[in-house]
């Protein structure tokens, strides 16, 4: 009788299963790089809008949703920042884990102290306006890490076996932005600019943060383009309140530079990258501030 010797079975299991990293994503590039700063090697990130596109205006495409369709978490802004294309893009995934009210849905905006919450009833009659408040709060360093505990909160829900070191990573970083904005104060009041004009409200929370006025814009009602004689008052309104820095978020028409220019003497008139990714020079959002505060330092050598 011939023995059959027998081998020890041996089963090899993927280790794919132990290193998957969560999929996440982002609505803008900004919401993209926190994420990253937080999440480390854990997370695989992408953002919808690029940083050199107006938020408030993407297209709903069908390749979102196919990113869409495979994602752990969904993280946006919010404060109705994303409101016409963000729900299409969910609902068209069909992914039960990032509908809204799951924990795989996740809205900052809320969480951090919004500013420019507008009183009353809120009509078309006023414009682009948001009834949560401004929703451009990237641009202000002490928001960010908070909303950076944030995210490390919903980050260890769907993952508790790296939760601290999500927690650990948001704390790191909200101390770094506070010191960072310790020095881009000092740096700013140096400066001597005590107002400015935008174009559009983005810079509003970096303004808030660092006392520097914003009475003027070159929109007549947010998200309505310049007319020539908004543009006659915003040029009076210059003169009178002794304005010379106009800074012009980077995906918006730049038209009125050469009026500005004519009208108030020695005006300086700048376009800004106001996302991460705006800019080639501005990958993170601390590149992203430090190029704002340089814009104010440039305007008065």
């Amino acid at each position: 009788m011939k023995l059959i010797k027998m081998f020890p079975l041996i089963v090899l299991f993927p280790t794919s299963f132990a290193l998957a990293k969560l999929q996440v994503v982002t609505t803008t590039t900004d919401m993209r790089a926190l994420v990253e700063v937080v999440g480390g090697d854990k997370v695989e990130v992408m953002s919808i809008a690029k940083g050199t596109q107006d938020p408030h205006q993407i297209e709903a495409k069908p390749s979102f949703m196919v990113h869409m369709r495979n994602a752990d978490l969904v993280v946006s802004q919010g404060l109705e920042l994303e409101t016409a294309w963000l729900l299409p893009l969910i609902q068209g995934a069909r992914n039960p884990k990032i509908q809204q009210g799951t924990k795989g849905f996740l809205e900052i905006g809320e969480g951090i102290d919004p500013i420019e919450v507008p009183k009353g009833d809120v009509t078309r009659a006023e414009g682009d306006v948001h009834p949560g408040g401004n929703p451009h709060f990237q641009l202000d360093p002490i928001r960010m890490g908070k909303a950076a505990t944030i995210v490390a909160n919903q980050l260890a829900e769907l993952d508790p076996s790296n939760g601290e070191f999500y927690k650990n990573k948001a704390r790191d970083y909200d101390k770094h932005m506070q010191e960072k904005t310790a020095e881009w104060k000092k740096r700013l009041e140096k400066t001597g600019i005590k107002e400015i004009v935008t174009y559009h409200k983005t810079l509003s929370y970096f303004l808030n943060r660092f006392d520097i006025k914003n009475a003027v814009q070159l929109e007549p009602k947010p998200g309505i383009p310049p007319t020539a004689s908004h543009l006659l008052d915003v040029i009076s309104q210059m003169k009178k309140r002794n304005i010379h820095l106009v800074l012009i978020e980077n995906y918006f028409a730049d038209d009125v530079s050469d009026k500005l220019k004519q009208g108030v003497p020695g005006v300086v008139v700048e376009r800004i990258p106001v996302s991460v990714d705006g800019d080639k020079d501005v990958p993170t959002t601390e590149a992203l501030i430090e190029n704002l505060v340089k814009n104010f330092e440039a305007a008065v050598k």
